[in-house]
């Protein structure tokens, strides 16, 4: 009996991180630069990185995915990943990282 070289949920979170990789690519330079921004007006670079990360910078990369991207959709399509699956669980990893970082600088501080 053969075996598959990749379960189905390997290759379902391949593409995840794939789609994570390819929406961040302006999300994470956006997001850097707003930090940096609230760094000087707040003094609390973290948060500002944080807030952005989860919505301005996410919404700017997402709007721009769509518009340069869409044909890639197809690719997704293909492995049964819905738009709004890719769209959630990028999020989600953002809230993750997000959590990570302020549990690190408490803990730090």
């Amino acid at each position: 009996m053969k075996y598959a070289p990749f379960s189905v949920t390997e290759v379902y979170m391949k593409a995840k991180l794939l789609f994570y990789q390819e929406l961040h690519v302006l999300n994470i330079p956006f997001s850097l630069l707003l930090g940096f921004l609230g760094l000087s007006i707040s003094g609390d670079f973290l948060v500002s990185f944080g807030l952005s990360l989860l919505t301005g910078g996410f919404l700017l990369s997402l709007y721009f995915y769509e518009k340069r991207y869409k044909a890639n959709y197809y690719f997704y399509f293909n492995k049964g990943l819905s738009r709004l699956n890719l769209v959630l669980s990028a999020y989600s990893l953002n809230v993750l990282l997000l959590l990570i970082l302020l549990l690190l600088k408490n803990l730090l501080l």
